[in-house]
């Protein structure tokens, strides 16, 4: 069978010259590496990947080893052990935890509140020329509502599910849209320019100081960064509370008003665009542009639930995936329709290449406006 290296994974060495793979996305996991393992991850790491036979026997090849069959076994192990880490990836294994299922959900019942995106179009001056990047696009609902004006519209997604619905919603709409298959977190490794770069409901999955990197890599002069964050709120009567609320299984989520979870990010980001960008004096310095907040209320289902939680988040609650589906549609049989009635809240954190400067620790948060679904 032909394995690859995963691109999820960066060989690095320890400053006692021991190499390990350290994965770039959550959980960033390390994989330390044997001798073996490391010439392993370099053969499959070829254009295309490698056969697994064939690997093993040039790494048999390169050592010599006195007993060449003990060796080849050692090797199958060690393939077999990379692999259940997601070092090693067959053809058919994918790079993220979204299937086409849930991506399928997730552009069904998470679609991108039209009145945001409207207000980044509005921000950024859209046109039919304005080159956009939709950075962990998910099922490209936000790339898809700037496509409508824009013809040079990107994403770039590590999910194979969510660019597949993505491109194949674009050419039902007829829209211009350019699929990045590859981690955000190489950014600063990608070579395009972009009058308006965008990341929806996702930083929280990024190396945050890789991200800051290859934003300022490819912001265009004048160029604006935006930062949607979302957070959902249910009443404790809500049928789904139990898992989407406030304290579940999944873990508790963080108190106070959504403001004060906005604003630690927005400063963290500043401080990291003022140290990291290596172009603030050639082409202006990237600096906070404000937020802005909004509220909406919208029906909150097991299409949601479905569009919100995968497998792995479902395997550490001890019950098969079966069974809590089964549990889901249980509680939510016969609800009226507005006991399934959330509020989701959004925040449109923006920068600026040569904005205002004003100390994004200092920003007083307004009214959110009430918007409309989607």
């Amino acid at each position: 069978m032909k394995l690859t290296s995963s691109p999820n994974f960066a060989l690095c060495v320890a400053t006692g010259g021991d190499a390990y793979v350290m994965r770039e996305v959550e959980p960033y996991t390390q994989f330390w590496l044997s001798g073996a393992e490391r010439m392993l991850f370099t053969l499959f790491a070829a254009q295309g990947g490698m056969d697994e036979g064939e690997a093993i026997e040039a790494l048999v090849r390169m050592e010599a080893p006195a007993g060449p069959d003990a060796r080849r076994a050692e090797a199958r192990k060690a393939i077999t052990e990379m692999r259940r880490a997601g070092v090693l990836l067959a053809p058919t294994d994918d790079l993220s935890r979204y299937d086409r299922s849930i991506a399928q959900h997730y552009r069904e019942h998470r679609p991108f509140p039209r009145a945001v995106a409207a207000r980044i179009g509005t921000i950024a001056a859209l046109g039919q020329r304005t080159r956009v990047l939709d950075l962990a696009s998910g099922p490209g609902s936000l790339a898809l509502e700037l496509a409508a004006v824009s013809n040079a519209v990107s994403i770039m997604e590590l999910s194979a599910a969510f660019i597949a619905i993505a491109t194949e919603e674009a050419a039902r709409r007829n829209a211009t849209l350019t699929a990045i298959h590859e981690s955000c977190n190489r950014l600063a490794h990608h070579d395009g320019r972009y009058d308006a770069i965008t990341i929806s409901q996702a930083i929280h999955w990024l190396d945050e100081v890789a991200l800051v990197r290859g934003v300022c890599r490819t912001l265009a002069d004048d160029g604006r960064f935006f930062i949607v964050q979302g957070a959902l709120n249910l009443p404790q009567s809500h049928p789904l509370a139990y898992i989407l609320g406030d304290r579940t299984p999944l873990g508790d989520k963080a108190p106070g008003p959504f403001a004060d979870q906005i604003r630690p990010l927005y400063a963290r980001l500043a401080h990291l665009f003022a140290g990291l960008d290596p172009q603030a004096g050639k082409r202006g310095a990237i600096r906070p542009a404000g937020i802005d907040l909004f509220r909406q209320p919208r029906r909150i289902d097991e299409g949601f639930a479905r569009a919100f939680l995968s497998d792995e988040h479902i395997s550490g609650l001890g019950m098969s995936s079966d069974h809590f589906w089964r549990d889901l549609s249980r509680r939510c049989a016969g609800v009226p329709p507005e006991r399934m009635m959330g509020v989701q809240e959004w925040a449109l954190i923006q920068f600026a290449r040569d904005g205002n400067g004003h100390a994004a620790e200092a920003w007083v948060p307004g009214v959110a406006e009430t918007i409309a679904y989607p």
